[in-house]
């Protein structure tokens, strides 16, 4: 929307001559108070803006009677007054007011057209507040919305409407299960859905967060496809040392996120794999650590997925191996492990494993060859690093491990944080909404429901 240019220099003069006004009696202004007295300004015509606008959608003659959801007719009462806190604090309004003599339920139209709950938050000052709650701290949050905008907030506020955006999520996650598991609804994606790539990872890993009573796992998943790096992001100085992956990254990431049990948690993975057309895709490829409910999961929901073992994770179980082998002599200690961690990349799996099993009894050696006994036999064909390399696929599963980061680390671990079930759960949910681009559809949403007072 643009202004006239007649208009602007309206409104410009306006705010010129109540500047002068402010400052006529100081001898010295700085560009900060000037600044700072501009913006109060903007903020208070800005409510008043906005609270005239909103009286101005009532009809001047409202109807004598009005549909009432419960089947009868509310009867016109008078206009009322209200509030809303906007994204330019308070804005009062005036709005027509129907009794229903059926149910005895006010109505009032506008705010149900409008989405407009009087004395909460508008859908404008929400979706910010929700941003803040997903960023940081719901007290920092309150502090920097206040700072932005110049709009006082209280730290419950913007915690509810931040979960509000996480419950959204959820829904919105609840629908796609149910349609993943409708025969019909899948049968119509087959005949519909159009755009697929034609090799789709996903990756699925999971990290502590603390609620009041425990620590308790969220599990993360996320569907991505990949590059390669521009090449004048990669080192030209030097020549790639064995260990060294590909030079891929992941793009058009999606994040899903939940508190739930392996079990549950597969229908979350199924579904979201269905809204990323994982289904259709002619190649999935799936790399994780060596988490067995993990690999339980892949092979329920997607057996014909190319299964890879996060070549970091395989290679970190060689490390105390060599420390408890060779101690603080450093040359036979690199020698060992280059040797041993080269057979890995190369995909010789079976001579790790006997590298390994020659080791188990040895008096220092003999733990940490066990760990790692039992990791490579469980995943050995997950580990064909060689193969994997030459089809070029991505072998390391950094893209769900900056996911648990950014959602459990960055957010739900902060410093002094517990977490209610409910809390941890749906904040989480909307932070991961936030990482996957999703976020503006929820403001959508957002912007259909009031909220609840």
């Amino acid at each position: 929307m643009k202004f006239s240019t007649e208009m602007q220099a309206q409104v410009r003069e306006l705010f010129v001559t109540g500047l002068k006004e402010h400052f006529e009696r100081q001898a010295e202004v700085t560009v900060l108070e000037i600044e700072t007295k501009l913006r109060a300004m903007l903020v208070e015509m800005g409510a008043q803006s906005l609270g005239a606008y909103l009286s101005s959608r009532e009809a001047a003659y409202p109807a004598d009677q009005i549909d009432c959801p419960c089947g009868g007719q509310a009867g016109y009462v008078s206009y009322k007054a209200a509030q809303v806190k906007s994204v330019f604090g308070w804005a009062s309004y005036r709005r027509a007011y129907y009794l229903c003599p059926t149910c005895h339920h006010g109505q009032k139209p506008l705010d149900r057209q409008l989405g407009l709950e009087p004395g909460q938050a508008t859908s404008g000052l929400a979706d910010l507040m929700g941003v803040a709650g997903v960023q940081t701290s719901f007290d920092e949050g309150r502090q920097l919305i206040e700072r932005y905008l110049l709009v006082e907030v209280s730290e419950n506020t913007l915690r509810k409407e931040t979960q509000v955006f996480g419950q959204l999520q959820a829904q919105e996650e609840t629908d796609w299960i149910g349609n993943s598991q409708d025969p019909a609804w899948l049968q119509a994606h087959l005949r519909t859905e159009k755009k697929y790539p034609p090799r789709l990872y996903g990756s699925l890993d999971g990290a502590h967060a603390p609620l009041n009573e425990e620590w308790r796992e969220l599990k993360t998943g996320c569907w991505f496809e990949v590059e390669p790096m521009a090449k004048d992001r990669l080192p030209q100085y030097r020549q790639a040392q064995v260990g060294e992956c590909e030079a891929l990254r992941a793009k058009h990431i999606t994040y899903y996120c939940d508190l739930e049990k392996a079990g549950q948690f597969g229908k979350l993975m199924w579904a979201t794999g269905c809204q990323r057309a994982a289904d259709l895709a002619p190649e999935i490829v799936f790399v994780a650590d060596g988490a067995a409910w993990i690999w339980n999961l892949v092979g329920l929901y997607y057996p014909q997925a190319v299964q890879i073992v996060d070549w970091y994770h395989a290679a970190g179980y060689l490390e105390p191996i060599a420390k408890a082998l060779y101690g603080t002599d450093q040359k036979q200690l690199q020698q060992w492990l280059d040797e041993t961690r080269t057979l890995l990349w190369e995909g010789r799996v079976q001579q790790v494993i006997a590298t390994c099993s020659k080791l188990v009894d040895h008096p220092q050696a003999g733990e940490a060859a066990q760990k790692a006994l039992t990791y490579y036999s469980n995943n050995q064909h997950r580990m064909d690093y060689a193969r994997f390399r030459e089809a070029g696929y991505m072998i390391g599963s950094g893209t769900v491990e900056s996911g648990c980061k950014q959602i459990v680390t960055q957010r739900l671990k902060r410093s002094g944080a517990r977490w209610t079930e409910t809390g941890a759960r749906l904040t989480a949910k909307a932070r991961a909404a936030w990482l996957s681009g999703q976020w503006n559809h929820l403001v959508h949403l957002r912007s259909r429901l009031p909220l609840a007072a």
